[in-house]
């Protein structure tokens, strides 16, 4: 399997400066794919297992997203992978144990400039975020995964501006193709056939972009 990272060395220290000044950030774990992905697929941030190997999407969750590619035709040489935050946030729980939680406002700010510019690297490639921390720094809080799953949207998306520390909309759209989590049906066993239904769109909507590319 070729994998790479477009992260630059000054991306990589910038991104490791964040989890360094952050008591509640850990590690850091660079981006990767393939060199022509078809869809740039949006996590969250990292947790444990993450952190450990170096690598996004390890562990079961990892196990959960290559049984999806393959449903899709697809491995993880045919996408690129990044995140809202490359660092893993945690909290301290009442047994002082390490726990995954969600990156909060400020630390998606500090990471903004790397994910902008990493969305800037592939203008014409289908987006496809998992879950709301995504979906929302794309769209905005407004936007929820409930309401936006399995549809393909062309719309302007969010990028920050450092001198009003605020998020703005692109001029440009975007197109996009929210979806569940991968191991969303793995804990909620109810939405399994929605999920389902979700990858077949997703798809079918490759395999017509294969065919309009070769003919």
């Amino acid at each position: 399997m070729t994998l790479h990272t477009i992260l630059t060395p000054k991306w990589i220290a910038f991104a490791k400066s964040i989890s360094a000044a952050n008591p509640r950030l850990e590690g850091f774990v660079p981006s990767e794919g393939g060199h022509s992905p078809k869809l740039l697929l949006l996590g969250e941030a990292p947790g444990d297992q993450e952190v450990k190997r170096g690598r996004p999407f390890m562990g079961p969750a990892g196990k959960e997203l290559d049984r999806w590619l393959a449903s899709l035709g697809l491995t993880r040489e045919d996408i690129y992978i990044t995140g809202v935050v490359n660092s893993r946030p945690f909290s301290i729980g009442r047994t002082g144990r390490k726990r995954d939680r969600r990156p909060n406002q400020t630390e998606v700010k500090q990471s903004a400039p790397m994910f902008d510019w990493e969305l800037a690297q592939f203008p014409g490639i289908l987006l496809v975020p998992m879950g709301n921390a995504s979906l929302q720094r794309l769209l905005g809080n407004h936007a929820k995964i409930g309401e936006l799953h399995g549809q393909l949207l062309q719309l302007p998306i969010q990028q920050f501006d450092q001198t009003t520390n605020k998020f703005k909309l692109t001029t440009s759209k975007r197109r996009i193709f929210p979806l569940y989590h991968p191991s969303y049906s793995k804990r909620f066993k109810n939405m399994q056939a929605v999920v389902d239904a979700d990858s077949l769109k997703l798809k079918q909507l490759i395999d017509d972009e294969i065919k309009r590319a070769n003919s």
